[in-house]
């Protein structure tokens, strides 16, 4: 799977899942047992928004640290809306000539485009099942996009990277569909 397919699965797969949050689910808790719906929507929009900075290699709109939380509620009453402008920057940034390739300085220090798009993807997409285990909608991933996001986070998340939001590996049969693999290798009971 290229990168940028990647990326684009990843926010349209979590796009669909976020346009069936309910307002009166923004309370519910989630896998990410620091944040509830309405903390982890305003962390997914976040990182939307400082993925595009990082591609830019400019000042984010709305600063946040890597794995944290921007200043102020991004998502407000609408959060599909949030979701969609933020995807739309997002997409666009990561379009730009070779974006996806070259080395960026982000937070963490440089790091090549490829790593900095998969990091961007992992954390999309598995949000993206996050919200929906929170919410009690379907949590099976597009195989070949949780296939892909598996392979990256095997050679990408090391011991050392793991903390609150990555937590340790659960134990998770080779036999077991590659959505359980994926989050189970990122620390969620599947």
């Amino acid at each position: 799977m290229e990168i940028f397919d990647a990326l684009d699965g990843a926010v349209t797969s979590t796009a669909g899942i976020i346009k069936t949050v309910r307002p009166d689910q923004l309370d519910a808790t989630t896998p990410c047992t620091q944040w509830d719906v309405r903390t982890l929507l305003n962390h997914l929009v976040g990182t939307l928004w400082l993925g595009e900075a990082l591609f830019t290699d400019s000042a984010p709109r709305h600063p946040m640290p890597p794995g944290g939380l921007p200043g102020t509620d991004l998502v407000g009453d609408d959060p599909a809306t949030a979701y969609a402008t933020a995807s739309a920057a997002l997409l666009a940034a990561a379009r730009v000539g070779d974006t996806l390739t070259r080395l960026h300085t982000t937070p963490l220090g440089d790091m090549p485009g490829p790593a900095l798009a998969g990091l961007t993807t992992l954390d999309i997409l598995v949000h993206g099942w996050d919200l929906a285990t929170a919410t009690g909608q379907p949590t099976v991933l597009d195989e070949d996009l949780a296939s892909h996001v598996l392979a990256f986070a095997g050679q990408a998340i090391t011991d050392d990277f793991r903390g609150t939001a990555i937590g340790p590996a659960l134990p998770v049969a080779a036999t077991a569909p590659v959505t359980d693999r994926l989050v189970g290798f990122l620390g969620r009971q599947p």
